[in-house]
């Protein structure tokens, strides 16, 4: 039965060309607005695509100790974590499962493990999504959350500027590499010799930092990691009291997720 849904795959391939941007384009991040830490997929330059709730895979929060903080997920309409309690970072995974490329024209079909088994992972990749939300700053925060593929702050990134630069670093499997592919606002950022990129901030302040790396040591299937970087201030609870009763109200029941998709 997989054989034959195969062939079919490969049909589909022939008859029908699915052109698609590169799936390492694809990436996940946090955007926070009203009281929502909302899950985005998609391109931070072009904006959110649909998102698969069943490929999300874990959210964890963070206070300014780096102590774990529960949150609640909510899955309606896609994925929104809902902290029980002040946090500083928020970290989450999103596996983009398999996908095949027809070599002929490049373009992707998402299959199941057990197709991808079945032609033995040639011309397979598996697409694995990280972010990392930033909200406070302090000592601990400054330092990995341990994501297989991780961007680093170095220096406090909620307190650039406009005009100003954020040097980052970016880290595989908790080692500073120098080959990962870094984009900022759908522009590719020079990584240098000591392992720097320094993202331009510019007057819409810091937006959604990306990074991909595939390891020339993953066996079949190949994994192609893609990580984000976000940092953003949020309100002080006291200041919610300048909303109005009905206006907390809204803040406080604003709980939903923009769908979002891709690959």
């Amino acid at each position: 039965m997989v054989l034959k849904h195969l062939k079919h795959l490969f049909f589909a391939f022939a008859m029908l060309p699915l052109l698609v941007q590169p799936a390492f384009a694809h990436v996940v991040w946090f955007d926070y607005k009203d009281g929502e830490y909302e899950l985005i997929f998609g391109h931070p330059e072009s904006g959110p695509e649909d998102l698969d709730a069943s490929k999300f895979r874990s959210a964890t929060a963070y206070d300014l100790n780096k102590q774990v903080v529960p949150v609640e997920i909510d899955r309606q309409d896609g994925i929104s974590v809902v902290p029980q309690g002040d946090i500083a970072a928020l970290t989450a995974l999103y596996d983009n499962g398999y996908w095949l490329r027809n070599p002929g024209d490049s373009s992707s079909q998402n299959i199941s493990q057990q197709e991808a088994e079945a032609v033995n992972y040639a011309n397979v990749t598996n697409f694995v999504k990280y972010t990392k939300a930033l909200y406070d700053w302090s000592e601990p925060i400054s330092q990995p959350f341990d994501l297989p593929l991780e961007i680093m702050p170095l220096q406090n990134p909620l307190q650039v500027t406009a005009g100003e630069t954020l040097p980052i670093q970016v880290l595989y499997q908790g080692k500073q590499i120098n080959d990962a592919l870094v984009e900022y606002n759908g522009e590719t950022v020079n990584v240098n010799a000591e392992g720097v990129a320094y993202i331009p901030v510019g007057e819409d302040g810091l937006q959604p930092i990306e990074a991909s790396y595939t390891s020339p040591k993953d066996n079949a299937p190949g994994v192609s990691h893609a990580t984000t970087l976000t940092a953003q201030a949020v309100p002080e609870p006291s200041a919610l009291l300048g909303l109005g009763a009905f206006g907390l109200l809204a803040f406080i029941g604003k709980r939903r997720l923009n769908s979002s998709r891709g690959y």
